[in-house]
């Protein structure tokens, strides 16, 4: 990634900085809470659904969501790093495209789980739903959005990875 051109740190008030922030930590934050949701349904629907028939194509599908996790993962890094490649020269934009790419990858983020919520219903095995729960949860945390991070990059002192 390019270093931004540098702006003074008096062009964009430390407010504008803190509450875009507070709106991506906010949001990642809310992503993370769904992931306790999912488990917390994890937990109630092994208890009270029957075991899963089976079903031709499940490994294939499995294998697949695994794989989509993975992608998912190296994906949400290179768009990371497209979003923040060349950033513009005005302190408002920045500060929006910072916060716009935070949600994108949140978001991503919250996709294996959702696929380990589908492996469980369709073949009951909690283990593939945790295992890509941690695979967001991993997601999560390398993405969160770190206010050190936001501040080099909008005043243009380091690119963010």
């Amino acid at each position: 990634m390019t270093t931004p051109t540098p702006l003074h740190a008096t062009e964009i008030p430390a407010q504008r900085i803190d509450a875009a922030h507070r709106q991506a930590t906010i949001i990642t934050g809310v992503i993370g809470g769904s992931l306790v949701v999912y488990a917390a349904l994890i937990e109630a629907l092994r208890r009270v659904l029957p075991p899963a028939g089976d079903f031709d194509g499940f490994d294939m599908l499995r294998i697949a969501l695994f794989a989509i996790s993975g992608v998912l993962v190296f994906t949400s890094t290179v768009l990371k790093g497209v979003l923040l490649r060349n950033p513009p020269p005005d302190g408002e934009m920045r500060i929006a495209r910072l916060r716009t790419a935070a949600i994108i990858t949140a978001a991503f983020a919250e996709v294996p789980a959702i696929l380990g919520v589908v492996l469980f219903v369709l073949g009951r095995t909690s283990s593939d739903f945790y295992i890509l729960l941690v695979v967001s949860v991993y997601m999560l945390v390398r993405h969160f959005p770190r206010r050190e991070q936001w501040d080099h990059y909008i005043r243009g002192t380091r690119a963010v990875r």
